[in-house]
């Protein structure tokens, strides 16, 4: 017999929030941990991303080219940090149920 998949949204990937499962069961890894380490990095690429951005207008660059293509990156960047970390409360929010099922 197969495990029942729940249901899940379509922007979470099923391997990344398997992935999530597996780490927060087995390795005992806590939540708010995880979730802060995706904060920090997620501020610390966009700190650069906007130096970057910055100073490449600072040298001289043309503001329309530059501006769309930061915008895209940091978007882009974003989009994915948003996902991975959907991702994230997805598993966790499985492992609950799992936890309440098994209570019963």
């Amino acid at each position: 017999m197969s495990a029942v998949q729940p249901a899940r949204a379509w922007y979470c990937r099923d391997d990344v929030v398997d992935e999530y499962k597996s780490t927060l069961k087995e390795d005992d890894e806590k939540l708010p941990m995880l979730k802060t380490l995706k904060i920090i990095r997620a501020i610390v690429v966009n700190v650069g991303l906007f130096a970057g951005w910055i100073y490449a207008l600072y040298l001289g660059g043309d503001p329309t080219i530059i501006t769309v293509f930061a915008l895209g990156v940091v978007g882009a960047y974003n989009g994915l940090e948003l996902g991975d970390y959907l991702a994230l409360v997805q598993a966790y929010s499985e492992i609950q149920a799992e936890a309440n099922d098994g209570d019963d």
